[in-house]
């Protein structure tokens, strides 16, 4: 099977009309903040595992199954094109992907540099060191994050 075969493949099942209602501005706006709320979980999930590792690690399960199935509806929602390769898009299409990807580009540096602030601070302020569940959020939080923000992006914009 050919990488083009696979790309037209998947470009079919993200434009199936079966997603249709998911494709309205509304729609995929709350899809983006239910998939903002799984972070959420997931960061208190991860802080929660230094006092309670055995519920914190069952809640993460839990968190991280439907936060695979909220990615995957918000992909249908935006057709993939923050995913899907050059040929497999339209004029239009490429050209939200990279204003998608440039607005995405600017939020996770802003972002970033929070982090970095915060660190900063915590060690200006002489805190204690964090436990295990918090450093863990630092890291894993971030990669989640950029992961998913080019997709968040994209299904927040008016022309998706």
């Amino acid at each position: 099977m050919t990488s083009s075969t696979r790309t037209e493949r998947r470009a079919a099942r993200l434009d199936d009309p079966r997603f249709e209602s998911l494709r309205t501005l509304r729609a995929r706006r709350s899809l983006a903040a239910a998939l903002v709320a799984l972070l959420a979980a997931e960061a208190a999930l991860f802080a929660l595992l230094d006092r309670a590792p055995v519920a914190g690690l069952i809640g993460l399960g839990v968190v991280i199954l439907a936060f695979v199935f909220c990615l995957g509806a918000l992909k249908a929602a935006t057709r993939g094109i923050e995913e899907l390769p050059a040929e497999a898009l339209d004029e239009r299409q490429w050209q939200v992907r990279g204003e998608s990807y440039a607005r995405a580009y600017r939020i996770g540096f802003g972002l970033l540099t929070a982090e970095l602030a915060a660190v900063v601070g915590w060690l200006v302020a002489d805190l204690p060191a964090p436990g295990p569940g918090l450093i863990t959020a630092a890291v894993v939080l971030p990669f989640h994050v950029g992961l998913v923000l080019p997709t968040l992006v994209t299904a927040t914009a008016r022309t998706a």
